[in-house]
Order: C-alpha cells, then structure tokens, then sequence
C-alpha cells in the first residue's frame, strides 16, 4: 500500500454520496467534511497517478486560503477507461478532523516542495508521511500539554461540536486559527470571562489571547475598550500566578469582523494590542502596524 499527496486542480471533482459536485473552493469543500457530506473524490490518472492502486492513502491539499491538507480517502481499483480515473472514498471521521483543522500549506510544503507540480508520491517523501499522521493522531495531546493549566478547551475539542456555532466554521475564529497553525502555535478556546470566547494560542514561551469584536461604528469602540480590562487581567494572571514557572510572554489581540475607526485602531496600537479585521475573501489580515510588531516579537522560530 503506497500514500499519495494529492493538490486540488481541475483534474479532481469532489462530490457528495448522492454524486452531487462540492466546490474546490477550500470554504465549500470544509463545510461539506465537516457536514460529514464530503463522500468521494473522482481523480484523473496522470503523472504520478499512474501508480496508484487499490488501498493506496490519499491525502488531499489545497493553497485556497494556504489552508493546506484537509482530506483523507482510500483509494478504489482505477478504471481502465480511455481516459482512467480513480475514485476515493473519503474517510469522513479523519476528514472532519483536518477539514476543521487542517495542516497548514507552509508546513507541508518545507517537506514536499515539488507539491505545487501535481500529485507527490509520500513513499518517496516518507518524513512527511510522518508528519501527516503526526498531525492527525498527536496534536491533540500536544495542545493538551501545552496548554494544560490555562483553562482552556483545546482545538481539538472545541472543533468537536456540529451545530452552526462550531469554531472552525466561523468566518473569524476559523481564519485565525489556521493563521496560528502555521505559526506552529497551539490553539484553544477560553470562555471563562462570561463574553464570547477567546482564542488561546501558545508556542514554548510565546501566549497570544485573541478577542473577537462583530459590532461596528461606537459600538465596538465600546466593546473593545470595555474588553481591554479583562483581556490585560487574564494576560496579568497567566504571565504571574498560574504557570509561573513556565516564564509566559503574553500579547493581546483584537480581531474586528469590520474595520473599527481609525483613533480605535491607534489606541488600540499604541496599547500593544494587535489588530486585524475580515478581509473580502475571509481571510485575516492584521494592520501594518501590528504585522510589523508580529513578525518583530511572534513570527516563526
């Protein structure tokens, strides 16, 4: 049995078990996993594709949003039409996990850099092989390590919950949490401050609280003042009291679903708090200024 690492292009067609066609569309095809509506993948033969056979792993990756791998499928016995395909069938348990939480593009590509030239056979590239199954049956316990005695809800249990409120779903925690993922952060939820949850993200001695603002105008300017009390208060109690030992450097964060005015953002700024706000497509963005302060104090290690 051979694994495969599989780019989404125009060779592949996702569709549901009623044959009904999902989106390539990173966005689509994550609501349809995580729905647990993402059924099979049909794959034209080429390339490297022509090795595959029946069994083989096929992990599926998309630069859409540099969301990275998302999907995982067995594959069936390839059809020995004029023009072949195989059909995979999703393993819709697995593909929930990494469609809510997928490994981030950057990651997998410093193991796979010839991935943007189509499907890579994994047998040839076998340390990413690892770190594919790696991600998939260890992360969880290392958010678990490394954010035990904060108070949080790791990721992984977080993103467990089906309704419309699941974090991975939604248009400013899901974002953000694959933007800290591949930062190599781990993430949690924290709603012990009786508001809509925050983001807990930590890396070795690096601790991010991100809090989510979706009023606009005055009103998340009152929101986001009223929020920098309890934000500095949890930052002040993990840095000093909780963890002590751990030595945490604490930095605060507010994501704004619209940009709020202009003397917020500088307030806000000068305060060291990182600001960002939903672009068009829904990815974050942070603000010059707080993309200069990240890449300064929080960027890759």
């Amino acid at each position: 049995m051979s694994a495969w690492l599989v780019p989404v292009s125009r060779y592949l067609r996702f569709a549901q078990s009623s044959g009904r066609t999902v989106e390539s569309a990173f966005g689509k095809l994550q609501d349809a996993a995580l729905g647990g509506r993402l059924g099979r993948v049909i794959c034209e033969v080429r390339g490297p594709l022509v090795d595959v056979t029946a069994g083989d792993q096929m992990w599926f990756y998309t630069d859409d949003l540099d969301a990275g791998v998302f999907a995982f499928g067995k594959a069936r016995r390839p059809t020995k039409a004029k023009k072949p395909t195989v059909t995979v069938t999703i393993d819709r348990t697995r593909t929930r996990v990494l469609a809510a939480d997928p490994l981030p593009a950057v990651t997998i590509r410093r193991w796979v850099p010839e991935l943007r030239q189509g499907a890579v056979s994994l047998d040839l590239r076998p340390r990413a092989l690892t770190v594919l199954e790696g991600w998939q049956r260890e992360r969880a316990d290392r958010d678990a390590e490394m954010l035990g005695g904060l108070g949080v809800t790791t990721w992984r249990a977080a993103i467990k919950g089906t309704g419309a409120r699941q974090p991975a779903r939604d248009d400013v925690y899901g974002p953000i949490a694959r933007l800290l993922r591949s930062q190599d952060f781990a993430i949690g939820m924290y709603d012990g401050h009786g508001a809509e949850p925050w983001l807990v993200a930590r890396r070795v001695r690096d601790l991010v609280v991100i809090d989510v603002e979706r009023t606009r105008g005055l009103r998340a300017r009152t929101a986001a003042l009223s929020a920098i009390g309890a934000l500095r208060e949890f930052k002040w109690r993990i840095e000093r009291e909780s963890v002590r030992e751990l030595r945490l450097r604490g930095s605060l964060w507010m994501a704004f679903v619209n940009k709020p005015h202009e003397d917020v953002v500088t307030f806000l700024e000068d305060e060291e708090v990182l600001v960002s706000w939903q672009q068009r497509n829904g990815a974050v963005e942070l603000t010059d200024r707080s993309k200069q302060r990240w890449y300064q104090y929080l960027g890759v290690r």
